[in-house]
């Protein structure tokens, strides 16, 4: 049968992620408190830079965008004479500058209007006005912000002693450091405001903050380090993606189920085979949301194709240049901002921390010819899943042979039963029910339980895929289509 060709990834709002709620509204619990926060985002991230902030700022009104470069700053000076001359009248009898007659014109003057008749000149024409000096300066631009300057201003004082001193109103001001140029610049902002504000001593819901959103490159490579974290928190898009992320993502962007008629879906098509399918791309795809989504659309959920399905979901989302496996598989997973030493690989969107491990791009587990690292995350997908639905059906088969024993409880408990700690106080019943499928397969084997052909299958279908994955080896296509239907309700 032709497979359909890769259908677009589904639409998804990021700001309404489970992950990038709490990491928002961490940004929004801190401004509230009165610090300045710095937002830093990978470059892949950048794009979503507006609906971040948004998204932090949500119902508040006490804010300003900052200008970007280039910018003139705001004129807030009345109109002049440009904009509407005075008349050339001055209000004495007019003067007729082309006749060339002087004692005639003096004279009709006199006899017209009398002897006070002056003639006066023509005041000066104005001079043109000149608008405000065109400037990339970030401090001008946060100044235009605020009313002109009145006469009472000292003029020494800067753009951080107004802003504390004489509009010390608690709001925020906001920039997209996106189009910023000159990182000195702007780390000297993130600097400046803040220790101004706190040597000012201000109350928290007056101090003046910024809300600053950039990526790495666009700042100094120490800047976030040096800036002081009790005035300016520091929020990195690091870890901020989690597995219900990844999941919800793929969830939307999975067909609906009428599909499966197409035969794309695996044999004995369940809400538990659908629940496998999603768990494996979770897994695969990690942060990767743009890769999740289009493998949910592309991908049969055989895992003999998962590889195939994966090198064509990635070379339609290709990988930045420089991928490479992390130096450590957890080291810095669980910080709150990247290590000094993968901070380039995170800005260029090849890893991230991801449910406590470094996520490294995708396409490496396309490369070359060994599997390996796929196979684990295909394990790791169906122990997620499976492990717990094996055991439920473990369990059901045992309910219904164990009043078949030949043998009484106590001792088929002795020579089947699981081993237990010292200590347990766990009942006969519960633990002849926790009876292994090793021990259930021995018991049969010798006739002291019996099994009709069903449950005969059952139990060598639980053992081989919960031997499988004991063993760290996921289950093939084969297995599943056998185990499916057992643990299917």
């Amino acid at each position: 049968m032709t497979r359909p060709a890769p259908q677009e990834p589904a639409a998804h709002d990021l700001t309404a992620l489970p992950g990038v709620r709490r990491w928002t509204m961490r940004v929004a619990a801190d401004l509230a408190a009165g610090h300045s926060c710095l937002l830093i985002l990978p470059t892949t991230a950048a794009a979503h830079a507006e609906d971040l902030l948004n998204a932090v700022l949500g119902s508040r009104s006490d804010w300003l965008r900052v200008p970007p470069p280039g910018t003139e700053p705001a004129d807030t000076e009345p109109a002049g004479p440009e904009d509407d001359p005075p008349p050339l009248w001055s209000g004495q009898p007019p003067i007729l500058h082309d006749l060339d007659d002087g004692d005639f014109v003096v004279g009709l003057m006199t006899a017209a209007f009398g002897a006070q008749a002056a003639l006066t000149p023509l005041p000066p024409p104005p001079p043109p006005r000149t608008g405000p000096a065109h400037t990339n300066s970030i401090e001008a631009r946060l100044e235009s912000l605020l009313p002109a300057r009145t006469s009472g201003n000292d003029p020494a004082d800067d753009v951080y002693r107004r802003l504390t001193a004489d509009h010390a109103d608690g709001r925020t001001y906001v920039l997209n450091a996106a189009a910023e140029d000159d990182p000195d610049a702007l780390a000297r902002l993130l600097l400046r405001l803040p220790a101004t504000v706190k040597a000012a001593g201000l109350q928290p819901h007056r101090r003046p903050r910024l809300l600053v959103v950039a990526t790495a490159d666009r700042l100094p490579a120490t800047a976030p380090d040096d800036l002081p974290r009790n005035d300016v928190a520091v929020h990195w898009w690091w870890g901020t993606l989690g597995r219900l992320d990844t999941a919800s993502v793929t969830a939307v962007s999975r067909p609906q189920r009428a599909r499966a008629s197409t035969g794309l879906a695996p044999a004995g098509d369940t809400h538990i085979a659908e629940a496998v399918i999603q768990a494996t791309i979770v897994e695969v795809c990690g942060p990767h949301l743009a890769l999740a989504a289009t493998l949910a659309t592309c991908w049969d959920g055989r895992p003999e194709t998962l590889h195939a399905a994966l090198a064509t979901t990635c070379r339609a989302h290709p990988a930045p240049p420089g991928t490479q496996h992390p130096p450590a598989h957890r080291i810095g997973a669980l910080a709150h901002q990247p290590p000094d030493a993968l901070r380039e690989q995170w800005n260029n969107g090849t890893i991230d921390a991801w449910d406590g491990h470094l996520r490294p791009h995708p396409s490496l587990l396309c490369a070359g010819s060994d599997h390996t690292a796929l196979h684990k995350l295909l394990w790791v997908a169906h122990s997620r899943t499976l492990l717990p639905l094996i055991d439920d059906a473990r369990e059901a088969l045992a309910a219904q042979v164990l009043p078949t024993s030949t043998l009484g409880d106590d001792e088929l408990l002795h020579l089947y039963g699981p081993e237990t700690a010292p200590g347990t106080t766990s009942s006969t019943h519960d633990r002849l029910h926790a009876i292994e499928l090793g021990k259930m397969l021995s018991a049969k084997t010798r006739g002291v339980l019996r099994f009709d052909p069903p449950q005969t299958s059952a139990l060598h279908t639980l053992r081989n895929a919960r031997n499988l994955l004991s063993h760290r080896r996921h289950l093939p296509g084969t297995t599943l289509d056998l185990l499916l239907p057992k643990l299917s309700p």
